[in-house]
């Protein structure tokens, strides 16, 4: 599966904590689980949050995760327990919320051709003056997308993108 994400790692968690945020979610991140993979224990995203109440809601739509769990940054035990994670401990891949710099050259020939496929699905026409540039967010550890077509737009889990037939 395709991720954009930027690995959960300590200048990471600095700047996030340097902008306010006190509240991370983790919560199983499947989108990086690699079934060949021996060595990796465990795939884990880290959401980030400046209220409690956003930080809950996703935490509590995660209810079918048994690892998921919610960090409050004024709680030493949990300062100790988010740097050891973004220490990059042997044996897990753990990544945050945040777009790696230069996603978009991670998008191959095969995942364009499927976002054309999706428009195409959606009797989509564009000319060739038509731009239809696809805008990739997270949103409650999933990766999404909005495609934008004159005054329409689709927002969908680029999940379904990716497994289109």
């Amino acid at each position: 599966m395709f991720n954009p994400l930027a690995p959960f790692q300590l200048p990471v968690l600095q700047a996030m904590i340097a902008e306010g945020h006190r509240y991370f979610v983790r919560q199983t991140f499947l989108r990086s689980h690699d079934p060949f993979d021996q060595k990796t224990r465990g795939s884990f995203l880290f959401c980030h949050y400046k209220d409690y109440p956003k930080a809950k809601e996703h935490f509590d739509v995660l209810a079918d995760d048994p690892l998921r769990f919610l960090y409050a940054w004024d709680d030493p035990d949990h300062q100790v327990r988010l740097q050891f994670a973004a220490s990059a401990p042997e044996g897990y891949k753990l990544y945050s919320n945040t777009f790696l710099p230069d996603w978009e050259h991670h998008l191959t020939d095969r995942l364009k051709e499927q976002i054309r496929r999706y428009i195409q699905r959606l009797g989509w026409k564009p000319g060739k003056n038509d731009a239809i540039i696809p805008a990739f967010y997270p949103y409650f550890g999933e990766v999404y997308v909005a495609l934008r077509f004159r005054k329409q737009e689709v927002r969908i889990k680029f999940e379904e993108i990716e497994n289109l037939r």
